[in-house]
């Protein structure tokens, strides 16, 4: 891979100003080493002597690199994708992350937190990346998710039942490396013989797990479809909850939204990722090739519960003071790692928002969840020079945000007005 370590200039029609509210026209971007040096009007350049090198990307639309918070690396985001993750060596996955983190980045996602993949791949990909031998974003892992005997993700996940074996999982993720703990508090969709209805650990041990990721240094995240899932979670003090569906434990039944436990959340400060990017894709697969949005599972409710539904419950958690991040749930079914934007598209088409608003989640926002807002999310200077640039104004067309036509990671440049250097 190329390495730029001189000073050099981008400048677009657009560039996002610190804030993501507004555009700073006709600016350009002065990157030095990895780092923004500056953002300056490009009337003023050349900056700091004739000699600087300008890439001129037009009538395009600059902003920070996206950020996603939500990925399965090893995942094929194609309808088998639960058994090729169950029946594939270490070796073909291997293969399938490095591909899929590849695309992501040269889509314009930057900044990746993988909360699920086993550990033999998580760690090796990152690795590979961080010593520039591939390319891909900037990995924030979790390994295996932590997920109860035959429970949600077994077949790469760490099976843990008791409270001292979940606490000794923990240990061993962050031993190996994980900067991040994922927790199954729930059965989901994706696994036959987990339950999304029923929590697969209680408060106890949840909070368990909690103290022992404070006392190391890192952030618990918890997958959960259902109200008592969701219940134990908030009681638990997990930081981040990932799906954050009300499902009701009896299937006979639909849902069951408790907004004392989303006042609870919000007085903890406790984030949710509501994949409904994932949602979005899911639809759009559906329709274009006539088939049923998703498939059924065994658990599902004997009355009909709709995504209408469940998106009601997410906008009374977003009016109640929710924080949301944007995070695909790449690799899932139809979940494809170039279309992280589409958790933007979705918060404007299916929850209403500003398209401001929904850029600034899938960049600011979302680095803030992940700790990592004062080096990446916004184009300001001393920020890392993560930047995307798209075709079109996605503050007017939201759907303009999609497959980046050029993109810069730590300065270096990968993709220049849609040619792949990497």
């Amino acid at each position: 891979m190329k390495t730029n370590t001189s000073t050099f200039a981008v400048s677009a029609k657009r560039v996002a100003n610190q804030n993501l509210d507004d555009w700073l026209p006709n600016h350009a971007v002065i990157i030095s080493e990895n780092l923004i040096a500056d953002v300056i009007p490009t009337k003023s350049l050349p900056y700091e002597g004739s000699n600087l090198k300008i890439y001129d990307l037009g009538e395009v639309s600059l902003l920070p690199g996206l950020i996603d918070a939500h990925c399965h690396m090893h995942c094929s985001a194609t309808v088998d994708a639960s058994h090729l993750a169950l029946t594939e060596t270490n070796n073909q996955l291997i293969s399938r992350a490095t591909n899929n983190m590849r695309k992501a980045v040269l889509a314009g996602t930057t900044t990746v937190r993988d909360l699920g993949s086993k550990n033999e791949v998580a760690f090796t990909v990152k690795q590979m990346i961080d010593l520039g031998h591939i390319p891909g974003p900037k990995l924030i892992v979790s390994g295996t998710p932590v997920t109860i005997t035959a429970g949600h993700c077994w077949f790469f996940g760490t099976e843990a039942d008791s409270e001292q074996d979940v606490i000794k999982a923990v240990r061993n993720q962050v031993k190996l490396g994980a900067q991040s703990i994922k927790m199954m508090a729930t059965g989901g969709m994706f696994t036959k013989t987990s339950n999304p209805r029923r929590p697969q650990y209680n408060t106890k041990i949840l909070k368990a797990a909690v103290t022992e990721a404070e006392r190391m240094g890192v952030t618990i995240v918890a997958h959960t479809l259902s109200a008592e899932g969701i219940t134990n979670c908030v009681e638990a003090g997990i930081h981040q909850l990932i799906h954050a569906r009300w499902l009701h434990h009896d299937y006979s039944k639909g849902l069951d939204y408790r907004p004392e436990v989303v006042d609870k959340m919000v007085a903890q400060g406790q984030w949710v990722d509501p994949t409904i990017g994932h949602h979005l894709l899911a639809i759009e697969h559906a329709k274009k090739n006539n088939t049923e949005e998703q498939s059924y599972h065994w658990t599902t409710s004997q009355v009909s519960i709709g995504t209408e539904d469940h998106l009601a419950l997410l906008e009374k958690m977003s009016e109640s003071g929710v924080q949301f991040t944007t995070g695909l749930d790449m690799g899932m079914n139809h979940a494809d790692h170039a279309d992280s934007a589409a958790s933007a598209w979705a918060f404007v088409e299916m929850l209403g928002w500003d398209n401001w608003k929904a850029i600034r989640a899938a960049t600011t926002q979302t680095a803030s969840a992940l700790g990592v807002e004062k080096e990446v999310g916004k184009i300001a200077k001393g920020m890392k020079a993560d930047l995307a640039s798209f075709e079109g104004n996605p503050a007017n067309n939201i759907r303009d945000m999609h497959r980046a036509t050029s993109v810069f990671k730590d300065g270096k440049i990968l993709k220049l007005e849609n040619r792949v250097l990497v």
